[in-house]
């Protein structure tokens, strides 16, 4: 193991204590009562206590940040205020859901993505590399809740193909869980797609303009050879990390997308949550969150190692 990577893991270590001991004491840093604004200005001096004893608020911020972490390394992260159940459970049930819409949406945003990019990027300034460009403009100034709309009025509305909200987990019904998947997954990949594609090209752009492209263009290697064995793989760095911090961001839940189709996952999770004060499953979902983007950033500096040697060799 080099130097670099154990000075990574010492700092996504430090960052993750950092953020878990931040969220432990969540309930101790709100501005007023935490009881009131969950239980209501109807809660009784008994429930209040209650409250208070159930989430540490008795203790001072640091004996309850510890207690906290302590639980949570044993696997207990609370129960859920609002049904009782205990937030693992919540988290087991809704984090396979937002993988697989975070899994399907970056299937989307690489099938249009990687084509386009390559395309515009060989023939720069050709009639479909501007207006690729331009497209991808237009579509990253449309909100996503927007396109989401839109998706539903065409597919579920008019043409009555799919369905509008809702969700069927895998293991009841594959083909029906597929079909609730098409357009919250085409709403995220669509929106990523433009991203992607202005980035790809970029990074294409600029590795086309290399030394070694020119000699393997002299040696007369083919077009699709020379795009995809000599161009691509070190242009797709930066899509490496984009979908790298992407999965992270998915483990705290897209918001938007999954309230907006009613997707049982953590956006959902996390927005009923928030409204309903219910810290416990707030504090885990923080914590979920800050754990994924480390891992996610740890494993992109590994992959970044594998997919171009050089980086590896420079942190010698």
């Amino acid at each position: 193991m080099t130097r670099h990577i154990v000075l990574r893991l010492l700092r996504a270590a430090a960052a993750v204590v950092l953020v878990t001991t931040a969220a432990a004491a969540l309930p101790h840093l709100m501005r007023g009562s935490p009881a009131l604004a969950a239980l209501g200005p109807n809660a009784t001096p008994e429930q209040i206590a209650a409250f208070d004893a159930d989430l540490g608020l008795d203790d001072n911020v640091l004996v309850a940040a510890w207690h906290w972490i302590a639980d949570a390394l044993h696997g207990d992260l609370g129960s859920s205020l609002a049904n009782g159940v205990p937030v693992t459970t919540e988290l087991g049930d809704r984090v396979p859901v937002t993988l697989e819409l975070f899994a399907a949406s970056q299937l989307v945003a690489l099938a249009i993505a990687l084509p386009v990019a390559l395309w515009s990027a060989w023939r720069p300034g050709g009639v479909f590399d501007r207006l690729a460009t331009a497209l991808a403009f237009v579509w990253l100034a449309i909100p996503a809740f927007v396109l989401g709309l839109l998706l539903i009025y065409v597919a579920a509305v008019q043409w009555r193909v799919l369905p509008a909200t809702g969700w069927t987990p895998f293991t009841d019904d594959p083909a029906d869980n597929l079909r609730h998947l098409v357009l919250p997954a085409l709403t995220m990949g669509l929106t990523e797609a433009a991203v992607f594609t202005r980035t790809l090209r970029a990074q294409l752009m600029d590795t086309l303009d290399q030394t070694y492209i020119d000699a393997a263009r002299g040696r007369g290697l083919g077009s699709a050879r020379l795009l995809l064995r000599r161009a691509l793989r070190p242009s797709a760095l930066p899509l490496v990390t984009l979908i790298g911090i992407g999965f992270g961001m998915a483990l705290g839940g897209s918001v938007l997308v999954e309230t907006l189709f009613a997707v049982p996952g953590m956006g959902s999770l996390a927005a009923t949550a928030i409204n309903g004060r219910d810290f416990p499953v707030i504090q885990a979902i923080v914590v979920v969150t800050a754990v994924g983007v480390v891992a996610a950033t740890l494993a992109v500096d590994l992959l970044y190692r594998r997919i171009d040697p050089r980086i590896a060799h420079d942190h010698r």
